[in-house]
């Protein structure tokens, strides 16, 4: 009877459908796309130019500033025997012992003011041409001895020569020799036209292509601009003021002018007295010995017969 029962209560479940609880077969997913990566083009690199540090000229060093405001220490490169071994000169162009004022001159700006060509040339007046001034100092030809780390002050020849041109006529030199003693005493002063103001060691206010010292910075910046230079930076002995005036007078015109400005009001006993008008080598070692107050060695001494023979030519 038991027996009888369990089969009828079965059959009935598999005709009410339980059997439909078997698991319906899983889907196919094998039909699906796979994803196809190779359609995304891959970033095309080289079409990103790269950085090209070359043409970037390194920043210009400063002039002698005091105190010094960067970290990068520059160091200058060692002057070659090339009109470049001058030692600071032991001058009369020299020394101050007068005691520090707290006037401080302005900055100024305009430091490298541009050089303009004479409209005239004043009969007699002696003229160099670009040739010259090339064999003369050959270390100022093309871009002469400037380079980016050394631009602040250094000049070629090109400007060197409508600089000394304007100098000679502004201060009426009119004699062969004494064109030839200014350029071999700044040339041999400035390194080759490359230095505006002492690097070696750094002396404050000490500077033009004759390298015054303070005292004839101080002079000369006041005879050219009497109304901007004060009667107490004279006896200055702050950095700052020092450097300040003698910012005043390191355009190129004033600059290669200064030499030119000494010898007419500072030595005038040389000037058209035929010292130095007849290129002798004695006269000018005299000159630079008594009358600046520097020293003398070979390097000076090849110096002015290079530029005595140049202009000679």
């Amino acid at each position: 009877m038991k027996v009888a029962v369990a089969f009828t209560v079965l059959s009935a479940l598999v005709q009410t459908g339980f059997a439909k609880c078997v698991p319906s077969p899983s889907p196919d997913y094998s039909v699906a796309p796979s994803s196809d990566y190779s359609a995304v083009p891959s970033p095309d690199y080289s079409a990103v130019p790269s950085s090209d540090y070359a043409t970037e000229p390194a920043p210009s060093s400063s002039d002698d500033v005091e105190p010094a405001s960067s970290s990068n220490e520059y160091t200058a490169p060692a002057l070659s025997s090339d009109y470049t071994t001058a030692p600071a000169p032991s001058s009369d162009y020299a020394t101050s012992s007068a005691p520090d004022t707290s006037d401080v001159a302005p900055e100024t700006s305009d430091t490298e003011a541009e050089t303009t060509e004479p409209t005239t040339t004043p009969s007699g007046v002696y003229q160099i041409t670009a040739s010259q001034l090339d064999t003369a100092v050959p270390a100022g030809k093309g871009s002469g001895k400037c380079t980016p780390d050394n631009s602040d002050g250094c000049a070629n020849n090109k400007r060197a020569l409508v600089a000394l041109n304007n100098a000679a006529q502004k201060y009426g030199v009119t004699e062969r020799g004494e064109v030839v003693a200014m350029i071999s005493l700044m040339a041999f002063e400035s390194g080759s036209w490359q230095y505006n103001v002492n690097e070696f060691p750094g002396r404050a206010g000490q500077g033009t292509k004759a390298m015054f010292m303070y005292p004839f910075i101080y002079k000369y910046a006041k005879a050219l601009y009497p109304d901007k230079v004060q009667d107490a930076w004279e006896t200055t002995t702050a950095n700052e003021t020092m450097n300040n005036v003698r910012a005043m007078v390191l355009g190129d015109d004033d600059s290669f002018g200064s030499a030119f400005w000494y010898l007419t009001t500072q030595a005038p006993e040389y000037h058209n007295t035929g010292k130095l008008k007849d290129g002798d080598l004695a006269s000018f070692k005299e000159y630079c010995t008594s009358a600046v107050g520097a020293g003398w060695d070979d390097d000076r001494q090849a110096g002015w017969e290079a530029v005595n023979s140049a202009l000679s030519a």
